[in-house]
């Protein structure tokens, strides 16, 4: 007989994950409430209680007072930020929201959460249940048992991930109970507690494989064989035993443990109001599905409130003969606008087939028709795939409606159903709307997927479509659903981005977006397609002979690092390198993180002078990167149908309206470095008949904020094609043009930029290596030479508090919800993307609306030329050899005529063999 579960949870550990999951796009109700915490909480208690199914549920959390372990050691802790100011008012809803579920909460002041749940799971173990602690903290590893478990999230949030007692002997080496003397010499850096300097997990694993617990190493100091280890342990065993006693969880706190009253139904009604409050529309209906999944036969069955799709409402038309086909395309012929919808096998648009479409012209109506891709030689012929239309007598039919341009086209996600349709030779036309960048502009930092579109905007969770599927994550497996069943899934999408569509078009109107979206984003879409179905060419021998060099030079930049370090070690490692970087070497650190002082790029570059290391450590990076991220990865990605890289361009990731490259990301090609210069080397035209053009906007970003804040400083120097970085330092320094000297100029450029970014002497005493109060100098001197630009930075920062968000040109809009909080860290945050905001967007609508100028160029004019990539503020193209005289200038006229500006616009044109030679 199975034991019987039960289950508590750390509140404060995961509210601080669910917190910082959403930092990037923060959570909150129309009337300014944060949410991000509660809605995150309630969401993994959910997980839990659907995935556990729980006899018995608990929540324990910190208390306010101090606790034995502050009163033990002062630096306990000592560390750690204060709780961020807008996560203070979400701790009261998540406990207001624990006790609407009727869920015990344990506090006890002198003890944390860890020590409560330390003592309820033994307590539980007792009573012959099984116990699960959920949290993502490694120390209550200590905890695990036969009995005892641990549960936490995985990356994707998706996933729970169970530790148990076979998991952890496995992963560390050793049992559970030795996890406290694992502690005790490693340290725990979020806790500050100290551990044993210069011991990290490499040694500190065989030091209890071997003698266990820390009271026997220490017994057995004479037989460690490292001279070095048991001098470290010498020197640190107070801090050791300090260390095992602030990181043992107390199992013996005096409280009293329900474990006789079974989990509870909540409170629904105060749960809705409560729901109703924090506007979470669609929870409630999640948390009485899950709350009935978990019920027995003495539990009264709750009841649920009908979804928006009832299904006597709606009218779903399995469609897979021809006749019903023609009817359809009928109806479409005689209409101005459908929304349709492929369903497919595979993500990959080059090498993928086609598993129905679906339509939908009125709410609550829609049409699926199942498609026979009718693909010899392929694992498809396990599938009965007689009773669907054959994909040639689709596209007979609806290649002519599809190809109409008078004919409206609506999508959620177009770009991915135009690259379906391209893929069976149908070349769409009147793409008019695509929701899923509608809900960008509207809000660039929520989510844009249907799902989360339609719980948030319907009230409706629509069917998904991993449950549609036997086995999961596999896309071809849609086959086996049978049509009728594939029919109310695909018909319902077409459904809800019928219904997101006549939302969202007022939508926009109403917040004056739609020039935005009718002629940049979504005219985008068809451009984007073509230049991803395209792809670029890649010099896979060249790459290999690179990645061969590449070694070589890794090979001996960590001999010279073993050589500066005076021994050898993991340079990978984090911990190692923080062990001879500051306690060996004794380099000031820079920044502290949770694992310590930090090892990152950036940290590394403040140090450069201190240790000949340093510079070596970054040459290292920078050799291992280049040889990891392209020269072996980007041959891999070489696709085998057509020889060339396919990138993926995302509209929706940037909060500033930049395009973003995914699988691979190209927009971090390295171009500074004479080795990272290498890798654009690769990039090559299609064959010998064509070449490579590069188009690129100069100093784009500091032109704009010419034009911005309509300095005549700086539209003087522009307008006389002066090298405005020399031109800058002229003014600031007070010499001649000529006098400027390299290191005037490379002062001048970084306060150029870092105006842009709302740099503080801070920031520009770390770039230019000064001291701060010289920084001040040298900004204080740009705003009185350049005086509109603070007058504009200003006037930014007083519009965005104004509105709570900053725009472009154009009006699209970055939301900066917390530019009025007392937190001053938070608010100089948003203060500086309020300044940069409507510059770098700007930016990114002015490239968007030049690649759509010279798309439809190229079109009108029949080119062999293609536009190939974007990255940053370049463009490249695979241009015939026969067309650059009549095109390279067209392309730069283009470019630099696209939008108006009381600033010229430059645009560097170069032709070459490859991108480094076009560049």
């Amino acid at each position: 007989m199975a034991k019987k579960k039960f289950v508590i949870i750390d509140a404060m550990a995961i509210t601080y994950k669910a917190y910082f999951a959403f930092m990037s796009r923060p959570l909150q109700t129309s009337s300014g409430e944060p949410t991000s915490a509660v809605y995150g909480f309630i969401t993994q208690l959910l997980r839990i209680i659907e995935e556990t199914k729980p006899d018995y549920l608990a929540v324990a959390t910190d208390s306010k007072e101090k606790t034995f372990r502050h009163e033990m050691f002062d630096g306990y802790k000592a560390s750690r930020a204060s709780m961020p100011e807008d996560m203070i008012p979400q701790i009261h809803r998540i406990k207001e929201i624990i006790s609407a579920f009727n869920i015990p909460l344990y506090i006890k002041p002198g003890f944390e959460a860890d020590d409560i749940i330390g003592t309820a799971v033994k307590l539980a173990e007792q009573n012959n249940l099984e116990s699960f602690a959920v949290t993502p903290d490694k120390d209550y590893i200590q905890l695990v048992s036969e009995n005892i478990k641990l549960i936490k999230t995985g990356k994707s949030n998706d996933e729970l991930i169970i530790t148990d007692f076979e998991k952890v002997v496995n992963e560390l080496g050793f049992e559970p109970k030795f996890m406290v003397d694992y502690l005790a010499l490693i340290g725990d850096s979020s806790d500050d507690i100290p551990g044993v300097a210069g011991i990290g997990p490499k040694s500190a694993q065989p030091l209890i494989q071997k003698f266990g617990h820390l009271e026997n190493i220490y017994d057995n100091l004479d037989n460690i064989d490292k001279p070095a280890i048991k001098n470290k342990l010498e020197q640190n065993r107070e801090n050791a035993f300090l260390s095992k006693k602030l990181a043992t969880i107390v199992t013996n706190v005096e409280m009293d443990f329900d474990f006789e009253t079974k989990i509870k139904n909540p409170d629904f009604e105060k749960l809705q109001s409560i729901f109703n409050e924090l506007e979470f529309k669609t929870l409630l209906e999640k948390v009485k599905k899950i709350y009935n999944s978990q019920s027995d036969e003495q539990t009264e069955e709750i009841p649920t409130e009908k979804k928006v799709f009832e299904k006597e409402k709606v009218n779903y038309h399995l469609i897979t003969t021809i006749k019903g086909a023609e009817n359809l395309a009928s109806l479409l012929e005689k209409s101005d606008e459908f929304i349709f919808d492929t369903e497919t096998d595979s993500l990959d648009t080059i090498d993928l087939n086609i598993a129905g479409a679906s339509f939908c012209l009125n709410q609550g109506e829609a049409y699926f028709i199942a498609i026979n891709p009718n693909l010899k030689n392929t694992s498809l012929f396990e599938y009965n795939l007689s009773n669907r239309l054959d994909v040639e007598v689709f596209i007979k039919i609806f290649k002519p409606i599809f190809e109409n341009e008078s004919i409206k086209k609506i999508c959620q996600n177009g770009k991915y159903d135009l690259s379906v349709l391209k893929r069976y030779e149908i070349n769409l036309k009147g793409f008019y709307f695509d929701t899923m960048l509608a809900s960008y502009l509207l809000d660039p930092d929520q989510k844009h997927g249907m799902d989360a579109l339609s719980e948030k905007y319907l009230n409706y969770e629509p069917i998904h479509l991993k449950d549609l599927y036997d086995v999961k994550k596999d896309p071809t497996q849609i086959f086996s659903v049978e049509p009728e069943k594939l029919n109310e899934y695909a018909s319902e999408d077409a459904d809800v981005t019928f219904q997101l569509y006549a939302k969202f078009k007022n939508e926009l109107k109403n917040n004056d977006l739609e020039e935005l979206a009718y002629s940049i984003e979504f005219p985008l879409v068809p451009v984007l397609e073509k230049m991803e179905r395209t792809g670029v060419r890649i010099d896979k021998k060249g790459l290999n002979e690179f990645s061969i060099d590449l070694e070589k030079m890794i090979s001996k930049s960590t001999e010279n690092i073993y050589n500066f370090a005076g021994e050898t070690f993991n340079i990978n490692s984090t911990k190692q390198l923080q062990s001879l970087l500051f306690d060996k070497l004794k380099l000031k650190p820079t920044k502290k993180t949770k694992t310590g002082f930090s090892t990152d790029a950036k940290s590394l570059e403040l140090l450069q002078g201190e240790h000949e290391i340093v510079d070596e450590l970054l040459n290292y990076r920078q050799l291992s990167k280049l040889k990891s991220t392209y020269a072996d990865s980007l041959p891999k990605l070489i696709h085998p149908l057509t020889g060339k890289v396919h990138t993926t361009y995302s509209q929706t990731v940037a909060s500033t309206g930049r395009l973003s490259s995914l699988n691979p990301n190209l927009q971090n090609i390295p171009i500074r470095s004479e080795l990272g210069k290498e890798i654009r080397k690769a990039f090559i035209p299609t064959d010998e008949n064509y070449l490579i053009l590069s188009a690129d906007y100069s100093q784009i970003e500091l032109r704009i904020m010419a034009h911005l804040s309509k300095d005549e400083a700086l539209i003087d120097a522009f307008e006389k094609g002066e090298d405005i970085h020399r031109a800058t330092a002229a003014l600031v320094f007070s010499v001649k043009p000529e006098d400027v000297t390299s290191d005037m100029r490379r002062k001048a450029k970084e306060v150029n930029f870092g105006i842009l970014y709302g740099i503080g002497a801070f920031g520009l005493a770390g770039r230019l290596g000064i001291p701060r109060s010289h920084a001040q100098e040298v900004i204080d001197t740009y705003f009185n030479t350049f005086k509109n630009v603070k007058g504009m930075m200003d006037s930014l920062i007083e519009e965005a508090k104004k509105n709570s968000f900053a725009k472009t040109i154009i009006g699209r809009r970055r939301f900066l919800r917390n530019i009025n909080s007392s937190n001053s860290v938070v608010r100089k945050f948003e203060e500086r993307v309020a300044i940069n905001m409507p510059i770098q967007g700007t930016a990114a609508d002015l490239i968007k609306l030049a690649m759509i100028n010279i798309h439809n160029e190229l079109e009108k004019r029949k080119t062999k030329t293609k536009m190939i990539l974007q990255v940053h503020d370049e463009l490249l193209f695979d241009i015939h050899k026969n067309e650059v005289d009549e095109l390279r200038p067209i392309i730069k006229n283009i470019m630099e005529t696209s939008m108006k500006f009381n600033v010229p616009i430059i645009v560097d044109t170069g032709v070459g063999e490859n991108w480094l030679e076009a560049h």
